[in-house]
């Protein structure tokens, strides 16, 4: 099975909409869901459940927010061999999960994986259904709203790095496996659209209540601290 794991934070009516349309298009993308999708969604709201939708349970996190600490607190949640790190505003299409495990199990080597958004990777001269590409580049290769990842990368790699409590985050995980020499694998047969025009909804949130902006706008500094003499 696949252990999805699902960030949402359902404060309002829009915000709900996306993730009940994200669970919902993971249960409809392929026809053995049942069988292969464990959906650990991660919900910030009180008394929001999608426990009434099939192979999902809701999971208060432990706050304060932090994007790698959510990440680490829901995949330990599962054991499935399989786990994917995503987003809630995102769409999966039909064979998505299919297309990346046809991959993982014919080439051993790659432990980490994203499918291409129809709205992102074009604009880098990507398009659907052109093949695999090896890279680390982040938004080109790595799509931070969705990874997918054999559960064994964290025998290497350990936890993700919990200072990087939202932006950066997608940065560490790349250089993390660049320098680890982890193929990561972008599926272009895979096809999961991040609406980019959705983007920030939660962002006036997080950048209207002070206590959250000093929580996550800290983490370039980290990120040099970390990182700054590796890549300068």
């Amino acid at each position: 099975m696949i252990d999805v794991i699902i960030l949402s934070y359902a404060y309002n009516d829009e915000l709900y909409f996306y993730t009940d349309r994200c669970i919902k298009s993971i249960l409809d993308s392929e026809s053995n869901s049942s069988d292969l999708f464990n959906i650990i969604v991660l919900e910030s709201q009180k008394d929001v459940s999608w426990d009434h939708l099939p192979n999902t349970k809701t999971y208060d996190p432990p706050k304060p927010y932090g994007y790698h600490k959510f990440m680490n607190y829901g995949r330990k949640l599962g054991t499935s061999e399989y786990v994917c790190l995503c987003n809630n505003d995102l769409y999966f299409t039909k064979g998505w999960a299919s297309e990346i495990l046809n991959v993982a199990q014919h080439d051993p080597d790659i432990l980490s994986f994203s499918p291409i958004c129809t709205m992102t990777q074009p604009k880098y001269g990507i398009n659907p259904h052109t093949g695999n590409l090896i890279g680390y580049e982040i938004r080109k290769h790595i799509s931070g709203w969705c990874i997918f990842q054999k559960r064994e990368i964290y025998e290497s790699i350990g936890d993700l790095d919990e200072r990087f409590t939202h932006w950066f985050s997608d940065n560490d995980y790349s250089l993390t496996l660049y320098f680890k020499k982890i193929k990561h694998c972008l599926v272009t047969s895979s096809v999961v659209i991040h609406h980019d025009k959705d983007i920030g909804k939660t962002g006036p949130y997080v950048l209207s209540d002070p206590e959250m902006y000093d929580m996550t706008s800290g983490s370039h500094q980290i990120f040099l601290e970390k990182w700054g003499s590796k890549i300068s």
